[in-house]
């Protein structure tokens, strides 16, 4: 045994010394072909069965292409679609043995690309060779049974071996260049997956009470080796330019995975792209994501379809108001919307005729943070007005705001001018976007939540909107209402 060897033995045991890890990776290499080759026979199985079973759809369906041209010829071009699917796949990084620990989206697309690309291939050689007389509808429907089996197979699978791996103690090992309250963050972040065997900091400051302080930076390449880790998570801020520089040039004795940090944080957005200029990576980024016209469709097509569908209960609404005080029945206050623009926000009226004017004189009971004012048992709120605020009814008017295009179904929420004028210059952010009736301050908390967090969670929104996240906020919504979290 060598002087490393002996080293590594002394301070940590010779069951983690390089030469046992050698023998362990050895041994390990053996066994990984035969769990990866049963991964590729459930894949090819599943493709297969997929499609088989889109064929029998058809036969049942009495389709005619299928009918004439035979179960055997179906499976036929079922088996070319799965063996180039299994080559993408393992071009792919699929078939790797640290592919359970990927992101489970990234692999899902992943999957479903591959199939996509393979089918598309298959097709064209099939009509190159001259013998395209498939059924269509049978090729639809087996690109989607295969896709969504597959998925559901190794996301099945992959849950198995993440608790396998926890119950025996053989989760990937993780390494945290950095301390303080940035090790608890990290380590709770990674420990679904991980085994965080502890942190790498020069300051030796306090890490996490469970996690050692392994050594400094200038020894992370024999941490690495010594505690045979498996992923690196780095944080920008904790780390020297020129020590990361070094760590990322020599690289390691071992099959390592680096994760950095940035300095930017949440400020980041979920999609980026890596581009690469002069031998240099780049990361580019929108701050403010980019809205599709279909947003701005979707709004006019749900919004006119509620109010069509709420005629009666609306008009009920406006009845019981009028009965129950004097004033009117719909409320105009001013408000800031995309850019800095003010409009009139309608609603339906929930206070007293004079509720402006007894501002003041209730202002001193505000239990909100920062420039907001809520007051859960505001004196100013009519009877019925309590009742709709329960259950969100007096926001029904803002789908005229929707329609006229100064709001939208999901968004930040609109603020008040006297609010904007007491925001931090980084609070403006929320105001690039279209504010809407609900979003996810609706979903998560409403009232009970701090100004803060509605900024944080309004700025997430600004910078990741996609059409999916309005969709899923809208869904949210329902039992957010109907549960009166938050409310009122």
């Amino acid at each position: 045994m060598g002087g490393i060897e002996m080293l590594v033995s002394e301070r940590l045991g010779p069951d983690i010394a390089p030469a046992s890890e050698r023998q362990a990776r050895s041994a390990s290499h053996r066994f990984t072909l035969l769990p990866l080759a049963l991964l590729g026979l459930g894949d090819a199985a599943i493709i297969v069965g997929t499609f088989s079973l889109a064929y029998w759809a058809r036969f049942v369906a009495a389709d005619d292409t299928a009918s004439a041209l035979g179960f055997e010829s179906y499976v036929g071009l079922a088996l070319l679609v799965a063996a180039a699917s299994m080559l993408l796949f393992a071009l792919r990084g699929l078939y790797e043995p640290g592919w359970s620990a990927e992101p489970w989206g990234d692999g899902a697309y992943t999957i479903a690309s591959s199939l996509s690309i393979a089918e598309l291939a298959t097709l064209v050689g099939a009509i190159l060779l001259g013998d395209y007389r498939f059924s269509r509808l049978w090729l639809a429907e087996g690109w989607l049974f295969a896709i969504v089996g597959v998925v559901a197979w190794r996301s099945v699978l992959r849950l198995v071996l993440l608790r396998r791996q926890r119950v025996t103690g053989r989760q990937r090992r993780a390494l945290i260049i950095g301390s303080g309250a940035l090790s608890v963050d990290i380590a709770g972040d990674l420990e679904a997956e991980h085994r965080v065997i502890g942190y790498v900091d020069d300051a030796g400051g306090p890490g996490r009470p469970a996690l050692p302080l392994l050594g400094p930076v200038s020894e992370l390449e024999w941490i690495v080796g010594a505690y045979r880790i498996d992923d690196i998570v780095i944080s920008a801020s904790a780390i020297r330019r020129e020590d990361l520089r070094t760590a990322l040039v020599r690289g390691f004795g071992r099959a390592v995975t680096i994760q950095l940090l940035p300095d930017l944080g949440e400020l980041m957005p979920e999609r980026v792209a890596i581009r690469q200029r002069g031998g240099r990576s780049y990361i580019g980024f929108r701050p403010v994501a980019r809205v599709s016209w279909l947003k701005r469709a979707s709004d006019v097509l749900i919004a006119g379809l509620i109010l069509l569908g709420l005629a009666p209960l609306l008009a009920l609404l406006a009845l019981a108001i009028k009965l129950d005080s004097r004033g009117p029945i719909l409320y105009r206050q001013l408000r800031v919307g995309k850019d800095g623009r003010h409009f009139w926000m309608l609603k339906f009226r929930s206070m007293c005729q004079d509720a402006e004017r007894q501002l003041e004189q209730v202002r001193r009971l505000n239990e909100a943070s920062g420039p907001l004012f809520k007051i859960k048992a505001d004196p100013r709120v009519t009877r019925v007005g309590r009742i709709m605020r329960r259950y969100s009814l007096d926001e029904f008017p803002q789908l005229i705001n929707v329609l006229k295009g100064e709001m939208s179904l999901v968004g930040p929420r609109p603020p008040l001018p006297s609010e904007v004028e007491q925001y931090e210059e980084w609070q403006y952010g929320r105001l690039r976007a279209i504010p809407g009736m609900t979003g996810l301050w609706q979903v998560s908390g409403r009232s009970e939540i701090s100004f803060q967090e509605m900024v944080r969670l309004d700025l997430h929104y600004v910078r990741n909107w996609s059409l999916g996240l309005d969709m899923s906020i809208l869904v949210r919504t329902i039992p957010a209402v109907f549960t009166n979290r938050g409310a009122y």
